[in-house]
């Protein structure tokens, strides 16, 4: 079968084959440009029906274009003066508002301001009252006195510090027995210049009220506080204290300086050649008259 089939196709010839499948070809193509320029004579058609537009259908159709364009311009103007206007009065409308606002505030101020002037008139009045009795109670000038005898009473201390009287005198006793002293007490003066007095002249000065033997009493700076012990009220009060023995400190070494300078001063005095003073001897009138005489010869005159 193989066999048959390859020698039927050799003894077929090429040439009778090949013209056949161009002239398909051909034809082809030539429908194909047939239906191709058919097609572009059915638009150029179209196209010359569609531009057959007489001049005065343009030129209605230009007018056309341009009214529509003016009334759209004229819309246009119109809205955005009238938006101009509307925005103008409510520019105005709101600075009116505003102004009036404005006033309405400075009155309501000075209003204010008036009641507020007649207040702090008062309150400046009553402010300063408050503060001159804060400034009072702030600044109190309070002195410790310790080692009293248990007799010591308010007249007593009254009695010892009758050259410079304090405002108050304040004693400490026991709850148990309220006439007994607890040995301290608190004397408070007016004003620095009597505390700082009491503190030069009575610190070791001797009490005695006649009940007890004298005592060398201690006087000492403190705090007001009501007898609260916080620590920063005995800070307060230790610090008071060191700075007040810095300065009796400084006290006594000018007072010594100035003792030995006095001393100084004295001693030539006293052993010079003319005696005075206690080593002076009185001379009897009478006997002046004898001056210079030897006793043997007196009687014989």
């Amino acid at each position: 079968m193989g066999d048959k089939k390859r020698k039927l196709a050799e003894d077929t010839p090429v040439d009778e084959v090949a013209p056949e499948g161009k002239k398909m070809k051909k034809e082809k193509k030539d429908k194909k440009e047939k239906k191709e320029k058919k097609e572009k004579r059915r638009a150029e058609k179209e196209v010359e029906a569609v531009s057959e537009v007489t001049p005065q259908e343009k030129k209605e159709k230009r007018e056309h274009k341009k009214a529509e364009k003016k009334e759209k311009r004229e819309q246009k103007e119109k809205r955005s003066s009238d938006k101009a206007d509307l925005d103008d009065e409510a520019r105005a409308a709101k600075k009116a508002a505003k102004r009036a606002k404005h006033d309405k505030k400075k009155v309501a101020a000075e209003e204010e301001a008036a009641t507020n002037g007649e207040e702090n008139e008062a309150g400046t009045s009553n402010e300063t009252a408050e503060g001159e009795e804060a400034q009072k109670k702030n600044s109190r000038f309070i002195c410790f006195v310790g080692n009293l005898p248990y007799s010591a009473t308010n007249e007593s201390l009254a009695k010892h510090f009758e050259k410079n009287p304090p405002a108050e005198i304040r004693v400490a006793t026991k709850k148990e027995a309220p006439t007994k002293c607890r040995g301290f007490a608190f004397i408070e003066f007016d004003n620095y210049d009597r505390m700082k007095t009491c503190l030069k002249l009575y610190h070791h000065s001797m009490f005695d009220d006649g009940k007890y033997p004298p005592r060398r009493m201690n006087v000492e700076l403190t705090a007001g506080g009501g007898g609260s012990n916080s620590e920063h009220r005995k800070a307060k009060i230790q610090a008071k204290n060191e700075k007040l023995n810095e300065e009796r400190q400084r006290n006594a070494k000018d007072t010594k300086k100035d003792k030995k300078k006095h001393d100084k001063e004295v001693k030539p005095a006293r052993f010079g050649a003319a005696a005075s003073g206690a080593n002076a001897v009185d001379v009897p009138a009478e006997d002046d008259r004898f001056a210079g005489m030897h006793p043997s010869r007196r009687g014989r005159i």
